[in-house]
């Protein structure tokens, strides 16, 4: 009898050992792989940090190189108001003119979205320079001047910039399996160093065929038309860049970025302002190219800012002086 209950004890104390193990091993198995996860996070984040930094580049401004603090926490991240200078650069063009300016505007008062154009060849005062075309800015003094010479110009604030080159582009909208435009029109033109032969119609373009379409304007719109293709194109992009489908894809378009665009903002705001433009309807994004006349000043042809719409706009949209309905 004795020899039995011992047997039965030992048997007890067997199974409960096996159940520690068991439930031991869960838990290796669990820290381990948290372990791992916790690595593979802090590695991509480290990883992130580090090619952000090769975007990120700081344009000290005017006022004696000293960069005024935020009031608030909130305001590095979104201002209600914030006013995003983009410039379109030309790497062909020697004398490193920039070939767009555009103005990316949120307003969270209002959560309107919209995007400004600025004509190239539009006559403004250039800080230090005079009467100029305004994409002159860039060539006597980069993002700095070109950032002044708006602010002044339309009597905003811009809060960040953005650099880069449209044949950057190019890898980055292959690697996102290409973009949908609708293509207006035929648009075909041949040069000594540029071939653009595309059909009219709604269509998947690849690199190669997108650049095609925004550097286009052989037709009576000429620049202005460009400008709206553009503003089509930058809506499309960023569409296609934040869709879910694309979020894999990032580990393999952050490199093309890092190599193609230069910004002011942080890495934290960048994610903020992704995440800001998930939930946005695309078509109802704003788009506007600032007014203006064709004109000739001692032989030079500009474009005339209407100055009084110009205001108009900006009094809308940028600085949201809009009396909202009661």
């Amino acid at each position: 009898m004795a020899v039995n209950e011992f047997g039965k004890d030992l048997k007890e104390f067997m199974g409960k050992r096996r159940k520690r193990r068991k439930g031991s091993g869960i838990q290796k198995f669990l820290l381990i792989t948290v372990s791992v996860l916790a690595v593979i996070i802090i590695a991509s984040g480290i990883w992130l940090s580090s090619m952000w930094g090769q975007i990120y580049e700081v344009v000290m401004p005017k006022n004696n190189g000293v960069i005024p603090a935020p009031e608030h926490e909130e305001d590095v991240a979104i201002p209600d108001i914030m006013n995003i200078l983009l410039l379109g650069l030309d790497p062909r063009d020697q004398s490193m003119r920039s070939d767009t300016i555009m103005i990316l505007t949120l307003n969270r008062r209002s959560g309107e979205i919209s995007i400004f154009s600025i004509p190239r060849d539009m006559r403004v005062r250039i800080p230090g320079y005079g009467q100029d075309k305004i994409n002159h800015a860039y060539a006597y003094g980069g993002v700095a001047l070109t950032r002044e010479t708006v602010e002044d110009f339309l009597d905003i604030k811009i809060d960040y910039y953005m650099t880069t080159d449209f044949d950057g582009f190019e890898n980055i909208i292959d690697i996102l399996g290409g973009i949908e435009l609708d293509v207006e029109k035929k648009m075909y033109y041949k040069g000594i160093d540029v071939l653009i032969d595309l059909k009219p119609g709604l269509q998947h373009l690849d690199g190669a065929q997108a650049l095609q379409y925004v550097r286009w304007r052989s037709d009576s719109e000429a620049d202005f038309g460009r400008v709206k293709r553009q503003q089509k194109f930058l809506k499309a992009l960023l569409q296609e860049m934040i869709a879910f489908k694309n979020i894999i894809k990032f580990p393999r378009l952050l490199p093309e970025i890092a190599e193609n665009i230069k910004t002011d903002l942080e890495l934290n705001q960048a994610i903020l302002l992704v995440n800001k433009l998930k939930g946005v309807d695309f078509e109802q994004i704003n788009t506007f190219t600032l007014p203006g006349r064709g004109g000739e000043i001692n032989g030079v042809s500009y474009v005339i800012p209407q100055e009084e719409e110009i205001r108009d706009l900006v009094e809308k949209y940028m600085k949201n002086s809009r009396v909202e309905p009661s």
